[in-house]
């Protein structure tokens, strides 16, 4: 190597430092620390004592049953991931279309995702509201009776899934636009010339076209539906009941329980979930998009 090469090693990597030493700090270390920490018994005020695999097995076992009851509302959550792209991509499609008043369209459907979900999940803790809430209301006038959307635990996955819909599908919406953008004209006016008309252009240009986009927006939902945390909190006021899931579990196990070991093992149970969710998701649409 050079001295000049060197020099140029050096600088790059002196830039790089900072993100780097940043990862490090705030990322690896703490990812390290909370698997070490799963084999201890700790409270935050006290030594911590190793105890092997005793979170785990306490877990699986003492709780058990209510170990797989969590991690059933967790799954249930998945419900929203093709809601979200369903509606994404129909928005999309339509903007794509370029009606009139488009511009005007995109940031109004895109503000959700600017706005904090605290504030929104208040707003949509009103509107579920049992006696008061709008939702409620439009039931009322479909002479259909009132629904505990946040106290029946057969409708509060059903209500938080709606708010997170509403949410997340703007993000979706810009992704799916940006990827109908880059498909070629050519290709919709080829088709149209054979005869295809708008269903068989999308059913067989389009949708195969943004396989890539289905699985970058499905595994990223994944993620997300599994990890759906504040919403729940916020709306439920502490008190999920049937929607009671993995990270809220966490959550309670940390900070209003400080058993710290176990908070560090369900975190990473939780993150097999995860992993083990978005492989299979990733392994049926990867082969699609010559990924897998």
């Amino acid at each position: 190597m050079t001295p000049r090469t060197l020099r140029h090693a050096v600088t790059g990597y002196a830039f790089l430092l900072p993100g780097i030493a940043g990862f490090a700090l705030f990322t690896f270390l703490p990812i390290l620390f909370s698997f070490i920490i799963s084999f201890f018994d700790w409270n935050l005020f006290s030594s911590a004592v190793f105890v092997d695999t005793a979170n785990y097995r306490t877990i699986f076992t003492s709780g058990g049953s209510e170990f797989w009851r969590y991690t059933a509302n967790s799954l249930r959550f998945l419900v929203i991931v093709p809601f979200q792209m369903i509606v994404a991509l129909a928005a999309a499609y339509l903007l794509n279309e370029n009606p009139r008043g488009s511009v005007i369209f995109k940031v109004i459907f895109f503000l959700p995702v600017v706005l904090s979900v605290v504030p929104v999940a208040i707003i949509w803790g009103y509107i579920f509201d049992t006696e008061h809430g709008m939702m409620n209301g439009l039931l009322s006038l479909l002479g259909a009776g009132k629904i505990a959307w946040l106290y029946d635990p057969r409708w509060i996955t059903w209500g938080i899934s709606l708010m997170a819909v509403w949410q997340g599908s703007a993000f979706g919406t810009i992704i799916y636009f940006a990827a109908l953008q880059g498909i070629p004209d050519q290709l919709y006016e080829v088709a149209a010339l054979d005869g295809a008309g708008g269903w068989r252009r999308f059913r067989s240009i389009t949708l195969p076209l943004l396989m890539p986009t289905h699985l970058f927006l499905g595994v990223t939902g994944v993620i997300g539906a599994l990890q759906l945390f504040a919403p729940i909190q916020v709306i439920t006021h502490g008190n999920a009941g049937g929607a009671h899931t993995l990270i809220i579990e966490l959550y309670s196990k940390a900070y209003q329980e400080f058993q710290m070991g176990q908070a560090a093992s369900l975190s990473w149970i939780l993150f097999v979930i995860i992993f083990l969710v978005s492989a299979a998701y990733w392994r049926f649409f990867g082969r699609r998009t010559g990924y897998a």
